[in-house]
């Protein structure tokens, strides 16, 4: 359970007339309920931007009571309770006491006199307006340097209600609407995610699973809605997935129990607030109205290669036998149907019904060895993140199966190093090469921690700061440790694809959701309600499976019901005390690459202090420990290559190590923003 912190809360004065501390002013403004309701804005959102206000949705507690001095007395005395009356009083009692205007002149406390009071030396007065009119210009050209300061150097800052980023502009479209239905943020992201699997069906769906990282910023509580695959009841050990050829010959051998719909359902049941009928209705309307093939999905269907596939993969993806391109206006009936079926039946149609018994004879055609109770059985875990403090931040990250204690343990490594702006980048890069080898490493003793306390106690040494300063001391600061000092015990499968989905909403809700089929494609079974399905078997280790032929470690071997290690990582970031200050939320793709690339970006926000929007751009390195080689991407300055090969570092450029995509909230400031080396995805706001 990560640290309870303080809620202090900053009450601009347009939120305080809401919560009763302050008197109607005459013929106020008409305002539609949205635009009235209440934010929490810091101290400096509200000097900045004064009682601007944002439609924003209304917080379940009332605001707390504001106090208008230590005495807790207001400004307005008793007597004069309302505001136009106060003034009107006041105004009265400046009257001279000859006035027409006075009932009586005792009303007044001033006396006539036939001396002017102001007549005398002023000198004093005027010297003192000086020293006010400097002041406020003074002032008033700070504020100014800095706003102008803040547009070119930050974050585009504009104030919202929220922010989605997906892989697919068709799908942060369907979030923002959503949101726009009064739907929560956990609403979103499910509406978002089930989108993806019909947009990118190469990359996630409903065959699939993943993982869910919510955190709630009010209560600073945060919660892990694991919905990985996990291995059937009547899957071989190991022997028959030695041999590659069977693999091919059965597919279905690779197939995991699907999660998607049991982990949508119970983040529902958990954050919902719309229907559950209504969010699998906007999903399946996308399938049935169509969509614009992405160039993701245009090539990967061009890079197919096997031609066991069938006749329902073919009609849904090589029409006519042509592989789709991009921009093809496509419609998925089939999906639409199922999705319309699951949000008017509920889950049982999915794990209890037609559709579980097609999925099974669906892979039993292709050797694998589902069975009713794999369904039946299934459950989705709930959990509590893994977390640290980084830079003055709280960064959540999921637990086994998944590798975020690795992530953890990387950043609690590099929190050590005298990293600032002074120092050299290449240092840095080397500081960072020689980190990430370490947690890519230990990462090999992660894997199902329901049934082996090893992982649980790897996990807990993991994110130690103690143990991080130990492994700290293994980094040489002039060369590049040997490959056998690194070398892992499992084999992920090259390039795995993932959707992302971030979400930042106006119920003060962050959420990330990562999900995958394991390859594009996964297995490349589908079923005839076109349902494809996974591959995430490949997840898990066996015997000679890596290139080192090294004997993996027990805790990633195959089992039934048991998930296997996983690099899908939504990270949540937030300050480590109070409410005021930096929240990220991050996703990536490509295995675990992943890792390396979130831990880069965000040593780049929080360590550098650079823009959300720089530190996606950056280019990124990953150790490729089997290999023993460091891949760098297409934005990889070449200068740092030199500097890396002289460290004794062996560079392999790639396209692209990894997509990171990404949402910052500063304040009441959200962005949300896609990696610029995606095509399709998109981020987008309400304004």
């Amino acid at each position: 359970m990560s640290p309870r912190l303080p809620q202090q809360l900053c009450v601009p004065s347009s939120a305080r007339a809401q919560a009763g501390h302050a008197q109607p002013t005459p013929s106020p403004p008409q305002r539609t309920p949205a635009e009235i309701q209440g934010i929490f804005w810091s101290k400096r959102d509200f000097f900045i931007l004064g009682a601007l206000l944002a439609v924003g949705q209304m917080p379940d507690k009332t605001l707390p009571p504001l106090c208008c001095s230590i005495t807790n007395t207001c400004f307005l005395p008793a007597a004069h309770k309302d505001p136009d009356s106060f003034l009107k009083s006041a105004r009265l009692q400046r009257l001279p006491s000859s006035s027409s205007e006075m009932g009586s002149q005792d009303v007044s406390p001033l006396q006539e006199t036939s001396k002017d009071p102001f007549s005398g030396d002023c000198s004093c007065r005027q010297d003192g307006l000086t020293v006010i009119i400097t002041a406020c210009l003074t002032f008033a050209t700070g504020v100014t340097v800095a706003l102008i300061m803040q547009i070119y150097f930050g974050d585009p800052q504009i104030f919202q209600r929220g922010a989605v980023v997906t892989d697919a502009a068709r799908c942060t479209a369907l979030g923002i609407e959503v949101l726009n239905r009064q739907g929560s943020s956990v609403d979103a992201a499910i509406a978002s995610a089930l989108c993806a699997g019909i947009v990118n069906p190469h990359t996630s769906g409903i065959g699939g699973g993943g993982v869910m990282l919510v955190h709630d910023i009010r209560k600073n509580r945060s919660w892990v809605i694991d919905f990985r695959e996990v291995a059937p009841l009547g899957i071989p050990l190991e022997g028959d997935l030695q041999k590659d050829t069977k693999v091919r010959s059965s597919p279905g051998l690779l197939v995991g129990v699907p999660g998607m719909i049991q982990g949508m359902h119970q983040a529902h049941q958990l954050h919902g607030r719309l229907p559950w009928s209504e969010l699998l209705g906007l999903a399946a309307g996308v399938a049935q109205d169509g969509f614009n093939v992405t160039h993701d999905l245009a090539k990967a269907v061009s890079e197919l290669k096997d031609l066991n596939y069938s006749d329902k993969f073919r009609e849904t993806f090589l029409p006519d036998g042509q592989p789709l391109l991009p921009g093809t206006f496509v419609r998925r009936l089939d999906l639409a149907a199922v999705l319309e079926l699951v949000g008017t039946e509920g889950v049982s149609a999915f794990y209890s019904g037609n559709l579980t018994q097609e999925i099974i004879s669906e892979v039993h055609n292709y050797g694998g060895v589902l069975v009713e109770e794999d369904f039946s059985n299934y459950s989705v875990t709930v959990e509590n993140p893994v977390h640290t403090v980084y830079r003055g931040h709280l960064v959540f990250s999921p637990p086994p199966p998944h590798a975020g204690p690795a992530l953890i343990t990387a950043l609690n490594i590099l929190e050590g190093f005298n990293i600032t702006s002074q120092v050299s980048r290449g240092n840095i890069l080397h500081w960072m090469a020689e980190t990430l080898k370490i947690a890519l490493s230990l990462a090999s003793n992660l894997g199902d921690p329901s049934d082996d306390v090893s992982v649980t106690h790897a996990a807990e040494g993991m994110v130690s700061k103690s143990e991080a300063n130990s492994l700290r001391q293994l980094i040489n600061d002039s060369q590049s440790f040997s490959s056998d000092l690194h070398m892992p015990h499992f084999s992920m499968e090259s390039g795995p694809a993932a959707s992302q989905v971030l979400v930042m909403g106006p119920d003060d809700f962050i959420v990330a959701v990562v999900s995958s089929l394991n390859r594009p494609f996964g297995s490349g079974i589908i079923t005839s309600s076109g349902v494809l399905l996974n591959s995430q078997m490949l997840d898990f280790s066996w015997q000679n499976k890596t290139l080192n032929h090294s004997i993996p470690r027990p805790q990633n071997l195959m089992q039934p019901r048991k998930r296997p290690l996983s690099f899908l990582l939504p990270t949540i970031v937030r300050p480590s005390e109070g409410m005021c200050g930096t929240y990220l939320c991050l996703g990536a793709n490509n295995g675990d690459r992943a890792l390396s690339s979130i831990v880069q970006v965000l040593v780049n926000v929080l360590t550098f202090n650079r823009n959300l929007s720089e530190s996606l751009s950056l280019g990124r390195l990953h150790p490729q420990l089997q290999s023993n080689t460091l891949q760098v991407d297409s934005e990889f300055p070449e200068e740092d290559i030199e500097f890396l090969v002289a460290r004794g570092h062996q560079v392999d450029k790639v396209k692209v190590v990894s997509l990171v995509h990404g949402a910052r909230r500063t304040n009441s400031f959200i962005i949300g923003l896609k990696d610029p080396r995606s095509v399709d995805a998109a981020g987008a706001t309400i304004l």
